[in-house]
Order: C-alpha cells, then sequence, then structure tokens
C-alpha cells in the first residue's frame, strides 16, 4: 500500500471506529474501491490499536480505579469502593469471554464472507437496523433514567460482550451495537458508553495478538504500521469526543440513514463488477 492510502485508511478508520458506522466495513470498502484484494486483517488491527489510545485517555481514570480495586483485592484490603471497581474489572474480562470465543470461532469464517462486498453491505444494513434500534430504544428510556457503570450486573455484561463478539462481521457497528446492548440492559447513555468502550480495551489487544505476524510486518515495513496507527489514534480522539456529544444528546440512531448509503454504495461496486 502506498503511503497515501495508508493515510486515508487510517483517518477513516479513526472517524469510524466510534461512530456507529463499522469502521471495519468501511476498511474492507475502501481497499477493494483502491484494488487491494487481499483482506489486510493485521494492517486494520494495528489501526483499531491506533484507536484504542483515545480510549484509554478519556477512560484512564475507571480503568485506573479497575486495576486500583484489583490490586487491593489481592492484598484482601479493599474497601467497599475498591469492591466495586474489582468488580466492574471481573465484568469486563467476563464479557470478554463471549466476544473472544465468537472471534475465535467464526472470525475466519466471517472474514472470507467480507470478501464478498454483498456481504458488507448486508451488513451494513443491518448496521442501520440496529442503529433505528438504538433511537427507539433512548425514545422509550426518556425520562426514566437507567443504572450507573458501578449497578452492572453478570447478565449485562455477557449480553454486551456477546453483541461485541457478533460485530466481528465487518458492516456490524461495534459501538453502536454493544451501547444499544447496554441500553436494552436498562443501563443509562453514560453507563452504556462506558463499558463498551471499556470492554474494547481486551478486544482489540486479543485481536492484536491473534493476528501479529512479525514476518508480515518486515515484509510491509514497520514505517507503514507506526504511521496508520498515529493517523488513526488523532483522527479518533476527535470521533470520540463527538460520539460522546451525540449520544447525550440521544443522536446517534441518525447515523442509520448514513450507513444505508454505504450500503448502497457497496453494492453497487459490487454489481458494478468490483466485488
Amino acid at each position: 500500500m502506498t503511503v497515501a492510502l495508508v493515510i486515508v485508511l487510517a483517518v477513516v478508520q479513526g472517524l469510524t471506529e466510534f461512530l456507529p458506522v463499522s469502521s471495519s466495513g468501511h476498511l474492507r470498502l475502501l481497499q477493494r474501491v483502491f484494488g487491494v484484494e487481499a483482506p489486510q486483517t493485521l494492517f486494520d488491527v494495528v489501526l483499531h490499536l491506533g484507536t484504542l489510545v483515545p480510549v484509554l485517555f478519556v477512560y484512564r481514570r475507571e480503568i485506573g480505579r479497575m486495576l486500583d480495586g484489583l490490586l487491593a483485592s489481592l492484598r484482601r484490603s479493599a474497601d467497599d469502593e475498591q469492591r466495586s471497581h474489582a468488580r466492574l474489572a471481573m465484568f469486563v474480562v467476563v464479557g470478554s469471554v463471549p466476544t473472544g470465543l465468537i472471534g475465535i470461532g467464526l472470525g475466519d469464517l466471517m472474514e472470507s464472507l467480507a470478501l464478498d462486498l454483498a456481504w458488507v453491505a448486508a451488513a451494513l444494513t443491518l448496521n442501520a437496523l440496529i442503529l433505528f434500534g438504538l433511537g427507539a430504544v433512548q425514545k422509550r428510556a426518556e425520562g426514566r433514567g437507567g443504572r450507573g457503570l458501578q449497578e452492572l450486573t453478570l447478565t449485562d455484561a455477557l449480553f454486551v460482550g456477546t453483541v461485541q463478539g457478533v460485530a466481528v462481521f465487518r458492516g456490524i457497528s461495534r459501538s453502536g451495537s454493544t451501547i444499544t446492548a447496554g441500553l436494552l440492559s436498562g443501563l443509562d447513555r453514560e453507563a452504556a458508553a462506558a463499558f463498551s468502550f471499556l470492554l474494547s480495551v481486551p478486544a482489540i489487544l486479543g485481536a492484536l495478538v491473534l493476528k501479529l505476524d512479525f514476518d508480515v510486518i518486515t515484509s510491509d515495513g514497520l514505517g507503514i504500521y507506526l504511521l496508520g496507527g498515529a493517523v488513526a489514534c488523532v483522527s479518533g480522539t476527535a470521533a470520540l469526543l463527538v460520539l460522546l456529544k451525540l449520544l447525550r444528546r440521544g443522536r446517534l440512531h441518525l447515523f442509520a440513514w448514513y450507513c444505508l448509503a454505504v450500503a448502497a454504495f457497496a453494492l453497487y461496486w459490487r454489481l458494478s463488477g468490483g466485488s
């Protein structure tokens, strides 16, 4: 890939990672438009790693409290607040289990299906339906409030983690689907977003470990991966701040129309011979 293409893909990855429009679906579509035939799974994971940095920064206090709670619990010196944060950390781990099982069991199948843009278009259409559902859930929950992050249950964690696993398929937004799952579980908007992004940390790190291939990195050039990760980090930071603002205003469901437009373009490209 050329430097220009790397920058374009990294910018798109950063912008679409947090906005509920499926970054992986956009990357697959753009790669086909620009003539990259083979799936660049490792490169995509490195871009996701770049967008992990904003998550670690925005939720640094919560992550720090979880680590402190875990350490205090191991030393058997945790107070009630520390035990609460340690419990949240364990729920992040528990929620990551179904994600990992689905990713390992169906990841290769999902990648092979996503070689055909018709499947990506179908997934983007499904993602639009999820976002329309998000709008309905938000409207129903208005004025009723919801549970906070510390009121998360084991059932919530497993449900959101399973939904995150399904979002491995290119075209389904991880952030959009998991935030919707959190709201359906009865969490408030802030808690649903926070757990969604905390749950993304082990998912992204796990994907990097599974796809890490030093031979590929050496042949492509380390600089390509560093550049892509850095650009994705910058654009991802801006997108995360925008998403949190839109979430507070209850506007995320409006992206459903955008997803339908991208799905239509992907299907057009597929039928016109772009495959």
